[in-house]
């Protein structure tokens, strides 16, 4: 990415394995297989879209998923995790582009597949921790504030995001750490 393609992000491509219809012992697979076009977020700074999701833990893997099947499970997804369920996404940021602070109730899995980013978290003193991730690495969040900063390269990563209950705070009243943004 460079500042001059500003709004423009390559597609990303999904491959779904299905049953076919006719399937009577699971022995007859086919693939969807299809280039997603991201979202604008953040004033055009950066690019989302669920990829797939599935409710209910344990999920349920239907015999066959049709193409619609596929678009309405997109469509479950309001933000980033689907209560009860999961969520696979793609997320790509414009180059030096800082995702401010937030927290989501959810454990997520990060994985850089693209450029580089600072994963920023608050150290309790005031200040700040930033670890660059490059390309095939992880970064699996529990449901802490953190914020996102690309490197000049910009970024793209996939994350699977399974929704969770929020963080308990290790007091008798139940006081939890909801989803918040943070300024």
């Amino acid at each position: 990415m460079s500042s001059e393609n500003k709004g423009q992000v390559e597609p990303f491509r999904r491959i779904i394995t299905t049953h076919n219809q006719d399937d009577t012992d699971g022995s007859s697979v086919t693939i969807h297989d299809d280039l997603i076009n991201l979202k604008p977020v953040l004033d055009g700074n950066a690019h989302m879209s669920p990829l797939y999701s599935s409710s209910g833990l344990p999920s349920i893997n239907p015999h066959v998923i049709s193409a619609q099947d596929i678009i309405g499970r997109m469509d479950e997804v309001k933000g980033v995790a689907l209560p009860g369920g999961t969520n696979g996404q793609v997320t790509d940021v414009e180059p030096n582009f800082l995702i401010k602070m937030h927290r989501t109730s959810s454990i997520d899995y990060n994985i850089m597949i693209k450029g580089s980013a600072y994963l920023i978290v608050p150290d309790g003193k005031g200040g700040e921790t930033k670890t660059l991730v490059k390309a095939g690495e992880l970064v699996v969040q529990t449901g802490t504030v953190h914020a996102w900063e690309a490197g000049p390269e910009g970024a793209r990563w996939v994350t699977v995001v399974i929704a969770a209950l929020p963080v308990e705070i290790d007091c008798k009243d139940g006081t939890t750490l909801d989803d918040v943004d943070f300024k």
